[in-house]
């Protein structure tokens, strides 16, 4: 009896071990690929006023509301998260887009949208990142798409906003904006 209590505190020990080395390696895992990104769902944006009678929000997205045409303009405020500023300085950081556009050439349907910022004392108004969704829509269904920018967030010393431009000039076309996620992916390590 006493080898078989032995060899099952044994096996319950490894198990053990293995399990906190997975949670450990998936934890690393998780950091490495932003565990708090700056994350926004399509919906959540500031609509501009000459947008209103066009717009429709549902669920997580923005998108035009039935029958409707013409360029919706949104805007969302970045605010400074763990690890969308984690390096000093950044010299890679993530964009995901989730999105929908039915009309892959751009011609009738197309969402765009671009990362702003300015510096607090001096002002100005830099495009750090810019988005077009000609060439890699997937049809009628949502589809995701990453990109690495050289962007470093400086939060201390800028602000940050996107400005997403929506436009369908046919009504039988899709285009929405699902969600944005940001952080930063790599660069030498803050102090």
């Amino acid at each position: 009896m006493k080898i078989n209590a032995y060899h099952s505190h044994l096996q319950s020990g490894i198990f053990l071990m293995a399990g906190l080395l997975f949670v450990s390696a998936f934890a690393g895992l998780a950091n490495a690929q932003g565990r708090s990104p700056w994350t926004s769902a399509g919906s959540t944006g500031t609509v501009d006023e000459d947008s209103q009678s066009i717009v429709n929000l549902s669920s997580f997205a923005v998108s035009h509301a039935v029958g409707q045409t013409g360029s919706i303009h949104v805007r969302y405020n970045i605010s400074a998260t763990d690890n969308v500023s984690f390096f000093c300085p950044a010299t890679q950081s993530v964009v995901k887009v989730r999105f929908r556009n039915s009309d892959n050439s751009g011609a009738t349907a197309r969402l765009t949208f671009e990362i702003h910022s300015t510096n607090i004392a001096t002002g100005g108004n830099t495009t750090d990142f810019s988005f077009s969704s000609d060439g890699i829509g997937a049809g009628i269904g949502f589809t995701s798409v990453m990109f690495t920018p050289a962007i470093d967030f400086d939060f201390a010393n800028r602000v940050y906003w996107i400005e997403a431009t929506l436009f369908r000039s046919d009504a039988s076309q899709r285009v929405d904006l699902g969600s944005i996620q940001i952080y930063e992916n790599a660069g030498a390590a803050c102090p």
